[in-house]
């Protein structure tokens, strides 16, 4: 055979496999849906919210449909159903005693709860009778769920089988009691920004690991509104319809 047809061949051969490797290696979904479980372990002020010393658990479904597809980045549509959240909130119990009564109350505070027992001794000379007060502290978590449809993800090297990520999203919750305390509103609305790394197991399956801040507050539609701010750690598990 003639070395330059031969050589014309394998080049043909050569470019064949490597466009066949670079396809089947191309890790993309056009629609997937996934199940993730994040946690929160505490809340301080990072951006809005001044509510303290709370934690977010919570398990949802996620579905995402590709928006754009290009070699160096895959822009995705991820709406998220939160079905199951947990908020924990301190609370102070409170023991006040003067003259014999003793009135006991109980909620949420802003900031963490710190045990405390104040005593002031009665005064005969003046009449005054004294009081106690007395302040523990415990905790106590709500149920919530809600709807995120505002979800915005960019994948960064779809043709890679580790992907680093950036994402958006915004929505809501709706609690069984008002959150973060009392007289704030059982519905809040949410919002928060993060990064993540996405590791393929093959064409059609999919772990992933990020971080996010997310914001919860019910923008004034409550007499309080101190608002959270959390870091989210999150894992999810994706597959490709």
């Amino acid at each position: 055979m003639n070395p330059s047809r031969l050589l014309a061949c394998f080049c043909l051969a050569f470019t064949s496999l490597l466009l066949h490797s670079q396809e089947t290696t191309r890790f993309s979904f056009r629609q997937s849906f996934s199940i993730f479980a994040e946690y929160s372990n505490n809340s301080s002020h990072i951006a809005l919210g001044v509510a303290e010393n709370r934690r977010l658990a919570g398990l949802g479904l996620t579905y995402s449909r590709r928006l754009v597809h290009s070699r160096y980045i895959d822009w995705n549509y991820a709406p998220e159903l939160l079905p199951l959240v947990f908020i924990q909130n301190p609370i102070a119990n409170t023991s006040f005693t003067v003259s014999n009564a003793t009135f006991i109350g109980s909620s949420p505070t802003v900031s963490a709860c710190h045990p405390e027992t104040i005593v002031v001794p009665p005064n005969p000379s003046t009449g005054f009778a004294g009081y106690s007060l007395t302040r523990a502290c415990d905790s106590r978590w709500t149920y919530s769920g809600g709807l995120s449809p505002l979800g915005q993800r960019i994948n960064i090297a779809p043709t890679h089988r580790i992907q680093p990520f950036l994402l958006g999203n915004g929505g809501f919750l709706v609690s069984s009691r008002d959150v973060p305390v009392n007289d704030s509103s059982s519905f809040n609305f949410t919002f928060e920004f993060g990064a993540g790394v996405e590791f393929f197991r093959d064409a059609g399956r999919s772990w992933s690991a990020e971080y996010r801040l997310h914001h919860l507050s019910n923008a004034y539609i409550g007499v309080n509104n101190p608002g959270i701010d959390s870091q989210i750690f999150k894992l999810t598990y994706t597959f490709a319809r």
